[in-house]
């Protein structure tokens, strides 16, 4: 007896021909004219027929082509205008001052400028960049409120200790300090730079001995003349205000130095009614 070849030996079990254990085999007498490369990688694909190819394919090309979120990947060799066009593709901004950043009251516009500038030059888009600032304003603040308090209950704490320290001496010892203050010209600022630098509590000290020195009729409406060292009250004024910026004369005046603080009283007689 003879065998054709071509016969189909496969035995029909009632069903499809799979016992359930292997996968029916894909028709790929369509593809029978391509290499093993191209014919293995449509038997993967499980291409039945050319039009299942050609629809694959038809999808593919409507998502490269159509697709606007698609971009390049810049290779280890690209240029500036590579990545300057891949920025683009990511939201950068044409220029660093069209960053929409919420900017507080008070900013200082050259760290603003500068953080836009880097943050164009390293491609940050806009809302990365409007990201990073409110967050890094988040941060500096919190960061500045915490200095704050702890500041604050710091100085609460050497007031306390001061107010032992002092006992029933406390309130006139402030008085002296602010008549030292007053007499000085201190403001607010000076005053806060100094307290930063001293403590709290060296402060009040300080200036209570200096006020202490200079006597309360001197500085509480007692009698004063019109002319200290043959000067009169305008000479006085420029004397004090020229003593004032020199460092030596009030580092010796700050410290207690018994001449420095003599030549201030007098002077200051002389300027203020």
């Amino acid at each position: 007896m003879t065998i054709d070849a071509t016969a189909d030996l496969s035995v029909d079990n009632g069903g499809d021909g799979n016992d359930g254990n292997v996968a029916p085999a894909v028709d790929q007498t369509w593809a029978s004219g391509l290499d093993e490369d191209a014919s293995a990688y449509v038997q993967n694909k499980g291409w039945k027929d050319p039009s299942d190819m050609l629809s694959s394919y038809r999808n593919l090309e409507k998502f490269v082509g159509g697709s606007k979120n698609l971009v390049e990947l810049p290779g280890p060799d690209a240029d500036e205008t590579v990545y300057d066009s891949l920025y683009s593709s990511l939201g950068r901004p044409e220029t660093s001052d069209k960053y929409g950043l919420q900017i507080p009251d008070g900013a200082d516009k050259e760290l603003v400028d500068w953080f836009k500038e880097t943050a164009h030059k390293t491609g940050l888009s806009d809302k990365q960049a409007s990201l990073l600032f409110n967050e890094w304003n988040q941060l500096s603040n919190d960061r500045l409120e915490s200095m704050r308090q702890s500041a604050i209950k710091q100085s609460e704490t050497s007031i306390a200790e001061l107010k032992k320290e002092w006992g029933q001496s406390y309130n006139h010892n402030i008085d002296a300090g602010k008549r030292a203050v007053s007499a000085l010209g201190y403001d607010e600022a000076a005053l806060g730079t100094l307290e930063s630098k001293l403590g709290t509590a060296d402060m009040l000290k300080l200036f209570a001995t200096l006020g202490s020195k200079m006597g309360e009729d001197d500085f509480a409406g007692g009698a004063r003349s019109d002319k200290t060292f043959g000067i009169d009250s305008n000479q006085a004024t420029q004397q004090i205000a020229e003593l004032k910026m020199d460092k030596s004369f009030m580092d010796q005046y700050l410290g207690g130095n018994k001449d420095a603080v003599s030549k201030m009283k007098r002077l200051m007689e002389a300027a203020y009614d």
